[in-house]
């Protein structure tokens, strides 16, 4: 999908269209990108736009992670103490069964 969005605005870019308004036309990108490649065509920095968008939403995708990351460890934790009660339990109970099983003789 995505690849023939981007051969369509190859191909009405080689017509003298912009690059700005084919991408906004197919509804695959976000209005913010968009509009920050018709202002950097506009002003002769469309390098410095692309860049500006790279770098805002690679900010993005980092304080996602981090707040994933963050939800994660103490999901992790509790599920690292479980694996660890389970083996003490599984290695205390069968020894209170046999000092149980010795009281009674």
């Amino acid at each position: 999908m995505l690849e023939a969005v981007i051969d369509d605005a190859r191909n009405n870019i080689k017509e003298g269209e912009s690059i700005a308004q084919p991408l906004k036309r197919s509804g695959q990108f976000p209005p913010m990108v968009t509009h920050m490649i018709a202002v950097g065509e506009r002003s002769g920095q469309l390098e410095e736009m692309l860049v500006n968008v790279a770098d805002h939403y690679e900010t993005q995708v980092n304080a996602k992670l981090q707040g994933l990351t963050s939800l994660l460890e103490p999901i992790l934790i509790v599920g690292m103490g479980g694996v660890v009660g389970f083996i003490i339990f599984s290695v205390v109970l069968p020894i209170m069964k046999l000092n149980q099983s010795i009281g009674k003789r």
